[in-house]
């Protein structure tokens, strides 16, 4: 079998081959970046309407560079899980760290942390005592954090953990892989349950291209792995169902991500040009699994022998996120893409589009037309300025996605969702390479309809010539707020990858910054822009205190006008375990007291409603 996956390239294992490279389409008219959002009033979606470009009002002095390397390689696609904000305003986050210009030798997690006033000084060394890279974080316990990476496709997986986030000394372990497997690479994870002390990793086992071997009839398979003691003991690794050999051939690295638990809901998704696009979710904290497939690959245990022709697909980055409802949510971005007789696989340079979709919508169609997935809701994210498609292909610099991709996603306590992705500008670097910057979108109805809005949150003066890519957007509580890190220098493209054969960008080294940015959710929701808008407000709704609860806890409610007034308090898994209902009401204060003494612990929602209008909040139970 020929099959040359263009995510396992220039990362230190070398892959054998690489794809020729075809630009596709000269036709503007194939573009969808003219299109505009449609949106919703009073409930029903209308029209097209304009869509408008602002930059969001964020202080780019203020912008904090928490580490800097030589090493400009974060993913290969998709994002791994970086940054962390805590309850108390601190923040934990990681990036894949050298201070070196040639070999990398001093390769690993580099790490910062936040006391909520100011960050540590930047690391001079890296968390691991191996090369390692590619590293994941989480909290872990009360207090402290865990870091998972890899460090090449013959090695096992290193953790490291400590007790007391921000200080300390970490303990190094190794977690290896299945019998018969060479070694594990590009590990995603996450940790759950009121104290964090659940820990779940997924990660490939190491394809032949980089040192490995096949492993259960795949050459390159995901899978999983979990402790429920904080990473002292391992369950062990397992293939789940719906990912083995009898669905696909193998699985390309980083083209896959954990969705932010919420209680005992888990979620991944996977996805790339020559396997389905999918959702792995438990409601037991992964005991058991269920798949739902978000786009059906038409060539999963393709080979060859005869031509795919060209298609839309997944350009293998990813993004997911779970609700307050246990709704999960995934973007990605839209590739297109070849395969010949021979069993190669091509990529095209030019194609673009933000693809989402969540569980409350039907399965996406398999022909991923732009116009198609437009006028169902699907297609949120383009190149905002088409100058760019004149632009000769020439000056693009190659990060093998579309021009639009690798997204992050963050669903907040209200239901909004937001997504940060990087897109091609006509700004242009020393070479003359065009930049990307990084550009958000909001939904306030649980991605029904999107806002009308596409801001730009790095247009500043300051920041219209530097490349910012591999946004990741915190996970751990919502505010008022987002907050992500991402990489950002004076060259487009990657320089990790420009002794790959056919590389177009960056062919020098240069130092990069990982920057902690934040910024006011309504300067990306914009208010009062566009007729996708938000509602008169009728009420409004306390946080319940005290939260966590292990006895009873106070709501408190402010109307501003008579309504019927309905509590409603639900689990994880959607389902109800108290309502009360104290009918009409008048304008004014009003409160409910909740019992939670005889609630298991965990995470609860609580619904309030009054008449038509509705606010959830969450509630932990101790």
């Amino acid at each position: 079998m020929k099959r040359i996956l263009f995510v396992l390239i220039a990362i230190g294992f070398v892959v054998s081959s690489f794809a020729q490279i075809r630009p596709y389409l000269n036709n503007r008219s194939n573009y969808v970046q003219s299109l505009k959002p449609a949106v919703q009033v009073d409930g029903q979606v209308i029209g097209l309407q304009p869509a408008n470009t602002t930059v969001a009002s964020e202080a780019v002095l203020d912008d904090a560079v928490i580490m800097t390397s030589y090493y400009d390689l974060q993913t290969n696609a998709t994002n791994e899980e970086r940054l962390f904000r805590y309850d108390d305003g601190s923040f934990g986050g990681v990036a894949t760290w050298s201070m070196e210009t040639s070999t990398y030798s001093d390769r690993g997690a580099g790490y910062n942390y936040f006391d909520g006033s100011t960050w540590q000084t930047m690391p001079s060394d890296a968390v691991e005592t191996v090369r390692a890279g590619w590293p994941a974080y989480a909290p872990l316990g009360t207090d402290g954090e865990i870091v998972v990476s890899h460090a090449s496709g013959t090695a096992p997986l290193y953790i490291n953990r400590r007790d007391t986030r921000g200080t300390g000394d970490w303990t190094q372990t190794e977690l290896p892989g299945p019998t018969g497997a060479a070694g594990m690479l590009w590990p995603r994870m996450v940790t759950s349950g009121p104290d964090h002390m659940n820990v779940h990793i997924i990660a490939l086992t190491s394809p032949s291209a980089n040192g490995g071997v096949p492993w259960n009839g795949m050459d390159g398979a995901l899978i999983y792995n979990r402790s429920l003691d904080g990473g002292e003991t391992w369950e062990g690794w397992e293939q789940l169902d719906g990912m083995t050999s009898s669905e696909y051939l193998s699985f390309g690295g980083d083209t896959y991500c954990w969705a932010q638990p919420v209680g005992d809901v888990l979620a991944f998704e996977y996805g790339d040009s020559f396997n389905d696009v999918a959702i792995m979710k438990s409601t037991d904290n992964g005991a058991t699994w269920e798949k739902t497939i978000v786009w059906d690959c038409p060539f999963d245990l393709w080979t060859g022998v005869d031509s795919t022709g060209h298609f839309y697909s997944c350009d293998g980055c990813n993004a997911a996120a779970i609700g307050p409802d246990g709704t999960v949510h995934v973007a990605f971005g839209l590739g297109y893409s070849f395969g010949d007789i021979g069993g190669a696989t091509y990529w095209t340079i030019n194609n673009d589009g933000l693809i989402y979709w969540n569980e409350t919508m039907p399965e996406l169609p398999q022909d991923l037309d732009p116009q198609t997935l437009f006028d169902n809701g699907n297609y949120i994210g383009w190149v905002v300025d088409e100058a760019v498609f004149d632009v000769p292909i020439a000056q693009y610099a190659f990060y093998y996605n579309s021009m639009s991709s690798i997204p992050t996603l963050l669903v907040d306590d209200n239901n909004y969702v937001f997504t940060v992705w990087s897109s091609m500008t006509m700004n242009t670097d020393p070479n003359s390479f065009l930049l990307r910057h990084l550009f958000a979108r909001a939904s306030v109805d649980g991605g029904t309809t999107w806002r009308d809005t596409i801001v730009e949150l790095t247009g500043s003066t300051l920041q219209q010539w530097t490349e910012f890519v591999y946004a990741t957007l915190a996970g751990g509580p919502t505010t008022d707020k987002i907050y992500l890190i991402d990489q950002d220098d004076d060259y487009a493209g990657v320089f990790l990858k420009s002794t790959n054969s056919g590389y177009q960008g960056q062919m020098d080294f240069s130092l990069n910054n990982i920057t902690f940015m934040e910024f006011d959710k309504a300067d990306i929701i914009q208010w009062g822009v566009g007729t996708n808008d938000k509602p008169a407000e009728t009420f409004a709704v306390s946080q319940n205190f005290p939260n966590p609860v292990n006895g009873s806890t106070l709501i408190r409610t402010n109307l501003t006008r008579s309504g019927n007034l309905s509590l409603t308090l639900t689990n994880v898994v959607g389902q109800q375990v108290m309502t009360m209902d104290k009918g009409m009401v008048n304008s004014g204060n009003q409160q409910f007291t909740i019992d939670a003494s005889n609630l298991p612990a965990g995470i609860y929602f609580y619904t309030v409603t009054v008449d038509d209008h509705s606010i959830t909040k969450r509630m932990i139970v101790e």
